[in-house]
């Protein structure tokens, strides 16, 4: 396996199942020994498990990654298993009954900085006698030493978030036991997308990768993986709703929500994720490649085992689903990485594209005639769009539509305005007419371009990676191009035979 590239970017192709496995292994009998040192309140029995999801997440990266990561996924079972013990004493001899929020706020002081080595002759305090705080204080350590600072601090928020959140659980599951009011579906999915553990997990690998840029990406990136987070809770909710009922924990289904209802809005919610991440796993950063095997693994892991109980295998698939194909169905797909473009232009407007911000025209023209023409085949299906700025007459025009992007059925039907109502469906405006796909020669090139069947404009196309695409708008009178992009939207997986679903 190569381990000398740079760690941003996954390998043209994914590595094989068995170097996945190759490097789980090789993973596996150091975190049973770290697991047995400290102490833990985890079972041994999951360590193959850990490693393995580990490795699998980003296998391009070192051995000492997955090491990593399967430490801090282990790390945060323990603390699960102890905030969701009906007595604290029972997960903590040494601190007595009820002392789980001391412990809590020694670990929040850990994540600080404070009494980094674990070292505290304060046992109030969560000290040297708290396996978990020294277990913490070890993974902070080595992942401020391994790490980028400025994401190893967005890693050290997500945790705080997480131990916020898991406390917030466990005083509303003591509140409503002592017959206090139940908490509120908002509330539950805000602190439950914290409490789930992918958050965690990716941008502890964000902070490991040595990927360029990355920092400008995070507003895209932190929105995607808000989606995936809360998508998961939801599998979770659904796979292990029959455990957490017996233990007295609520969860979306308690709150209200029937199975087919948490099920489409996890379907929704890793659809989002998908389609926020495109342009770029098409460049392929890895930061987005991880986010997305992050949730294909948990997605594909809800839907055949709670992995709180791994040995009670599901019977059947999660609701929403037939038979052995759902998690297909409703997993996220994972688009072969692509090598991030040679050209230092494509890279920088494949970051403008997302991160939603603005490139000047000369750059773009620039690009533009250096780029491949299109086919009609490959239009084909629906593409969503953006604009490259935001002052212009059309750019304004576009955004008071709520422009979405286009649709491209075949060469004689295109719905060129695809628009946003209200409430977010997305419809086909057709008040300014529908368009054609015509052969056109353009600055030097044969194309395919779009023209409208009732206004004085035609789309000219450029093909920027295999899902993303540089488009200028010539307008007829119109001194000054308007340059957009379009992201095509995957088309969903065929259902299953007998799956009459809506």
């Amino acid at each position: 396996m190569d381990t000398s590239r740079p760690h941003g970017h996954p390998p043209r192709e994914i590595v094989s199942i068995a170097e996945t496995c190759s490097v789980a292994l090789r993973s596996m009998p150091r975190l049973e020994i770290w697991l047995k040192e400290l102490g833990l309140p985890v079972d041994p029995a999951l360590v193959p498990l850990m490693c393995l999801q580990s490795a699998f997440f980003t296998p391009w990266l070192p051995p000492e990654t997955c090491y990593q990561l399967a430490r801090l996924t282990v790390w945060l079972m323990a603390i699960d298993n102890v905030l969701d013990a009906p007595d604290a004493a029972d997960a903590a001899p040494c601190t007595g009954p009820d002392e789980t929020p001391t412990r809590v706020r020694a670990w929040h002081r850990v994540l600080a900085g404070h009494d980094n080595d674990g070292d505290n002759d304060d046992d109030s305090e969560g000290g040297s006698d708290d396996p978990v705080a020294r277990a913490l204080a070890e993974i902070a350590r080595d992942l401020d030493r391994e790490g980028r600072p400025e994401l190893t601090a967005v890693w050290r928020k997500s945790m705080h978030q997480t131990l916020t959140g898991m406390q917030w659980e466990r005083e509303a599951a003591r509140t409503a036991a002592a017959g206090g009011g139940v908490t509120g579906l908002t509330d539950y999915l805000r602190h439950g997308a914290c409490t789930i553990g992918v958050e965690q997990q990716v941008t502890a690998l964000w902070a490991l990768m040595d990927e360029p840029g990355l920092s400008r990406r995070l507003p895209l990136l932190l929105g995607a993986l808000r989606q995936a987070a809360t998508a998961i809770r939801l599998l979770n909710d659904l796979r292990g709703h029959q455990r957490e009922q017996s233990e007295g924990k609520a969860d979306a289904l308690a709150l209200g929500l029937t199975e087919q209802e948490v099920y489409r809005r996890a379907e929704a919610g890793l659809e989002n994720c998908r389609r926020a991440l495109a342009p770029l796993t098409a460049a392929g950063y890895g930061s987005a490649v991880a986010l997305e095997r992050v949730a294909l693994w948990h997605a594909r892991m809800y839907h055949h085992f709670d992995p709180v109980r791994p040995g009670q295998v599901a019977a059947a698939p999660l609701p929403g689903g037939s038979g052995s194909a759902a998690p297909a169905r409703h997993a996220p797909f994972v688009p072969p990485p692509r090598k991030a473009p040679a050209m230092s232009i494509e890279q920088e407007v494949l970051d403008v594209i997302a991160s939603g911000g603005q490139c000047d025209n000369a750059k773009l023209t620039e690009l533009f005639d250096r780029l491949e023409p299109v086919d009609t085949a490959l239009l084909i299906g629906t593409w969503q769009g953006g604009a490259f700025e935001h002052t212009s007459e059309n750019a304004a025009l576009l955004t008071k539509m709520r422009w979405y992007g286009k649709r491209f059925v075949d060469a004689d039907h295109v719905e060129p305005l695809l628009c946003r109502d209200e409430d977010g469906t997305v419809f086909s405006y057709e008040e300014m007419g529908l368009a054609t796909l015509r052969e056109v020669v353009h600055r030097g090139k044969q194309s395919t371009a779009m023209v409208y069947d009732q206004l004085p404009v035609i789309d000219h196309f450029r093909q920027l990676t295999d899902n993303v695409l540089l488009c200028v708008m010539d307008k007829k009178e119109t001194p000054t191009d308007f340059f957009f992009h379009l992201t095509r939207v995957p088309a969903p997986p065929p259902r299953p035979l007998g799956d009459d679903t809506p």
